[in-house]
């Protein structure tokens, strides 16, 4: 059995080839083929999932913690102004949030929630990416595009369309901080 034979040698061939090396016959270019058994036996790292045509393989790390995401934390410069956007034009609904020394406001997010943090200096706004999709980002999955869209408009949000070809579009907040809406399919 040669290597490209292997039922293994999909994610081995990927993470060489991130490696910069391309599997050819039994052998590497530069390589001997004792690297694949050292990355099958996790003595070499490779952390993706996924290979090179973009199918998800079995991780080679598992999700020892059960890591979910529980809330994101955005800067704000003035909770109230930030609650009528994230309220009354998204409609997410604020929830209670213990007494902490500093001004802010918790937001239910589906089973997540959305921490706003008021600073004084928050982050800049200018320089920034126009398209939010290269900007750091929270993304959030909703029922209807089209009716966010119109909601959108309807309050003068500017927003840019997903240039990935997904039903999906981008807006800032007042403080310039990016968020991704995506139509669940």
């Amino acid at each position: 059995m040669t290597l490209a034979d292997n039922p293994n040698s999909r994610l081995q061939q990927y993470c060489l080839t991130r490696l910069g090396y391309q599997l050819i016959g039994n052998q590497l270019a530069g390589v001997v083929v004792t690297v694949f058994v050292k990355l099958a036996r996790g003595l070499l790292k490779c952390r993706s999932r996924y290979n090179v045509a973009g199918v998800i393989l079995s991780s080679t790390m598992p999700n020892r913690h059960n890591f979910t995401i529980h809330h994101a934390s955005l800067i704000v410069s003035d909770t109230e102004k930030s609650l009528t956007f994230y309220c009354d034009v998204l409609g997410m609904r604020q929830i209670q949030r213990p007494p902490l020394p500093f001004p802010g406001a918790w937001l239910e997010a589906g089973q997540q929630q959305i921490h706003l943090l008021e600073l004084d200096n928050p982050d800049p706004i200018a320089g920034r990416p126009a398209h939010g999709g290269r900007d750091r980002h929270v993304a959030f999955l909703i029922d209807s595009y089209d009716a966010l869209r119109q909601d959108l408009l309807a309050a003068g949000i500017e927003h840019t369309l997903s240039i990935s070809g997904r039903r999906a579009l981008f807006c800032r907040d007042r403080d310039g901080n990016a968020l991704e809406f995506i139509e669940r399919s």
